[in-house]
């Protein structure tokens, strides 16, 4: 086996696009109050929390008046999760964890969302197995784009930063990831790619776009820095 002996996955719209249903979910309620949700200001939670954009707080400055919180996050939570319940993992995702399967590979999730979540639906879609360690929101003092999540990742599977490579979707994992100082590969999904994806060392249409041995030694001859 070569320099890189992991992977790293986010798991909110990278392995499960559950972003689009939430966002759309969101942009419904918004329309059903005469106004438009921005998709760069719901960026600001892709791959993080609501630290970075809280939906009700941001529609009731637009409003310039008070709504029913708890009744919008009901509505919200259920429409999105009918529609995640019909989801499969995106394209490429079981083929690729075969592949690093059976090549050795390490692997991990890194999520910024709470353990129930991912840990629920991997073994929903019968994925949880394939990971060594899963490290979500309850693990670390700091979500991403603080790099703490990945840095956690990285000590459960025993391994250095050069030695693994991590998929991401958003901006703020993006960050995160190369703030921990490890190779990064995006892989935008239908809302993350509207958004700039650049500061990836990578970014690919989807995850098997290039085969795995050939990804593993592109990132053992680049220059990574935090």
């Amino acid at each position: 086996m070569g320099l890189i002996k992991g992977l790293i996955f986010d798991f909110d719209g990278l392995i499960l696009d559950t972003e689009e249903p939430s966002f759309s979910a969101w942009a419904q309620i918004y329309t059903d109050y005469g106004v438009e949700l921005d998709i760069n200001r719901w960026a600001g939670c892709l791959g993080s929390s609501e630290a970075g954009f809280n939906p009700v707080a941001y529609l009731q400055g637009m409003l310039n008046r008070t709504v029913d919180e708890e009744m919008l996050r009901n509505t919200a939570r259920i429409n999105t999760d009918r529609a995640i319940l019909e989801l499969k993992p995106l394209p490429g995702i079981l083929a690729t964890l075969i592949s690093a399967s059976q090549m050795g590979l390490k692997m991990a999730v890194a999520s910024s969302s709470p353990r129930s979540w991912v840990a629920g639906h991997l073994k929903r879609l019968d994925l949880y197995h394939y990971f060594n360690c899963v490290v979500c929101m309850e693990d670390v003092p700091e979500v991403k784009p603080a790099p703490d999540l990945f840095q956690a990742a990285l000590f459960g599977l025993g391994l250095r930063s050069p030695e693994a490579i991590v998929f991401e979707d958003s901006p703020n994992g993006i960050t995160a990831a190369r703030r921990a100082g490890i190779f990064t590969v995006a892989i935008p999904n239908l809302v993350s790619s509207r958004l700039d994806t650049s500061h990836a060392n990578l970014v690919l249409p989807r995850i098997d776009a290039i085969a795995l041995p050939e990804l593993l030694r592109m990132a053992e001859t680049a220059e990574v820095s935090a």
